[in-house]
């Protein structure tokens, strides 16, 4: 399974963008009083940044299934990311410092819409002269059922872990820049919330 961060040129330019927004703004409420408070306003914008933190997910999985006496063999590539659910972030001052809770992440897997991202190799029967076709139902069960097993294996080899340490650390990195406060950026779930 390959994996990539995803920092879209786009999200950089708005990124970059809010970072000066908000700079400039923190410039002018430090002109006009000695202390610098972050309100509202600028923890709303933070908010919208935190998308940046996810992962892209490719994977070539073989396909065996059962259904009675019929069987089949295939092949299907499964793409997915691994992104954080924003509304459920949780972003407190505590005196000087903001505290950030990280958010469950969400994990969706999909069949690839590549040419030949399914590909059935053999179908068979036990009973002798019976047919082994697979009705489209079927089928789509057996894919859904592969995509359920490709989420339980992403999380059992560490890639929701090491995308919510990842998370973590950029988030730390990020908030510290943009308002000059100390931030502390807490995990409840290190292994993710597999559902």
């Amino acid at each position: 399974m390959k994996t990539k961060k995803i920092f879209p040129i786009i999200a950089a330019a708005t990124l970059l963008g809010g970072i000066l927004l908000i700079v400039s703004l923190n410039r002018k409420s430090s002109r006009q009083s000695g202390d610098l408070t972050i309100d509202g306003a600028m923890v709303k914008e933070v908010e919208s940044m935190v998308r940046l933190c996810s992962m892209d997910i490719y994977e070539e999985t073989p396909v065996k299934a059962t259904i009675g006496n019929r069987h089949l063999f295939g092949r299907i590539t499964l793409k997915g990311s691994i992104t954080f659910d924003l509304e459920r972030i949780v972003l407190k001052m505590s005196g000087d410092t903001l505290r950030v809770q990280l958010p469950p992440e969400k994990v969706e897997i999909l069949e690839s819409t590549d040419k030949d991202s399914y590909i059935v190799i053999d179908t068979w029967n036990d009973r002798f002269m019976g047919s082994g076709s697979f009705t489209t139902a079927e089928e789509n069960k057996i894919k859904e059922k592969v995509k359920q097993n490709a989420i339980k294996s992403i999380y059992r080899k560490g890639y929701v872990k090491r995308a919510r340490a990842e998370a973590a650390e950029n988030l730390t990195a990020m908030l510290s820049a943009l308002t000059s406060k100390p931030v502390v950026v807490t995990d409840p779930t290190p292994e993710g919330n597999l559902r």
